[in-house]
């Protein structure tokens, strides 16, 4: 029984001897995270990023911080293997974060190549995609067609310029006005 009692101490003591080390790490983490993600989130909307994706920037850097944060106090606490196996999680996020990003990547490049196309211009009648409308916008990710219902249908850009597509009606192009000499 003594020998439990002794080695419960052991640990109790260990831990006791770390808390100021751990209240820190978690303290000075939370304040750097704070700082950081605001800055990101300051500098993407500076730089004239969709408040969205500025939040998704945000939320990225709070996550990994607290990641590396909680793998910092692991290791405060004297669970080095554990804070190893926690901060190795930030590669399978960014892993992931990669997957996700090959989509929008695809749609970028498609959307260049679908503005560049002068069989697919804003205000022509086509059918791409298995939708049959009026092309309203061409951005860098989506394409926006209104259908004959009225209906505003949005595709990425990576689905259009991957299939045919037909060009039903061309707009009117509109005539520069003469210049005055």
């Amino acid at each position: 029984m003594e020998f439990f009692q002794s080695t419960i101490m052991a640990w109790i003591e260990f831990f006791l001897a770390r808390v100021p080390s751990l209240v820190l790490t978690l303290i000075g983490g939370w304040i750097v995270i704070k700082l950081v993600s605001g800055f990101v989130h300051t500098m993407l909307r500076r730089a004239g990023v969709e408040l969205t994706i500025a939040t998704l920037g945000r939320s990225m850097v709070t996550v990994a911080g607290w990641v590396l944060i909680i793998a910092a106090a692991l290791r405060t606490l004297g669970f080095s293997e554990v804070a190893l196996a926690v901060s190795g999680s930030i590669a399978l996020v960014a892993l992931a974060v990669a997957n996700s990003a090959s989509g929008t990547t695809a749609d970028i490049i498609a959307g260049v190549f679908l503005a560049a196309d002068p069989d697919f211009k804003v205000g022509y009648t086509v059918t791409a995609a298995g939708v049959t409308g009026v092309i309203e916008a061409i951005d860098l990710r989506k394409t926006r067609i209104r259908n004959e219902e009225g209906l505003l249908i949005v595709i990425p850009n990576r689905s259009v310029e991957s299939a045919p597509w037909t060009v039903r009606e061309r707009a009117e192009e509109e005539t520069p006005a003469p210049q005055e000499s």
